[in-house]
């Protein structure tokens, strides 16, 4: 009897194993799928995570949201913010919201801090990770179309539910991957 309910327990466990990380796939390739597409403008970052490799740091033109008029939001609280499209078709955060909204596109975040009229967010989507020979081309040339006088740099994101996941960095207005390919390095001299 005892060896039948380890064995069930262990079944369990591992079961559980799989289930978390594929349904934390699963989640991130339905929002590519089926999410709203929305461009969000960057600014430049250096980074490197040893456990998880080379990736371009991203950080956002625009990473706070107004406080409605009365409300009083707190440090790493919960909050729901809007999202608008500018003329040019890029992203801000238009509002921020206690409760979920019904049909209007928000994304669940965490308030960061509180300053004056302004909620700033910390945003989940702040990494684009590259296969590890091309992210230092990639690195130096959003650092070159990030630049105040060169703002040729967003990153296009799917939002579904909330959640949101990013589906591509552009480099002016193509995808990273492509801007590399028509942009060889210079040999060596």
């Amino acid at each position: 009897m005892k060896t039948k309910s380890l064995l069930f327990l262990f079944a369990v466990a591992a079961i559980l194993q799989l289930v978390v990380p594929a349904s934390m796939i699963l989640r991130r390739e339905r929002v590519l799928q089926h999410g709203q597409v929305f461009k969000f403008r960057t600014a430049p970052v250096d980074p490197y995570d040893a456990f998880r490799g080379r990736y371009v740091a991203l950080r956002f033109d625009q990473d706070s949201a107004p406080v409605p008029q009365g409300a009083d939001f707190k440090r790493n609280e919960k909050v729901y913010a809007l999202i608008s499209e500018d003329a040019g078709g890029f992203a801000y955060f238009s509002g921020i919201r206690r409760s979920r909204p019904a049909s209007e596109p928000h994304l669940a975040l965490k308030a960061r801090h509180v300053s004056g009229t302004n909620v700033y967010l910390r945003l989940p989507f702040d990494r684009f990770y590259m296969d590890e020979r091309e992210a230092p081309r990639a690195e130096e040339a959003y650092w070159e179309n990030s630049v105040r006088s060169n703002q040729n740099a967003y990153v296009q994101v799917r939002i579904e539910k909330g959640f949101g996941v990013i589906e591509d960095l552009y480099i002016a207005g193509t995808p990273i991957r492509d801007y590399l390919a028509q942009h060889p390095p210079e040999p060596s001299r």
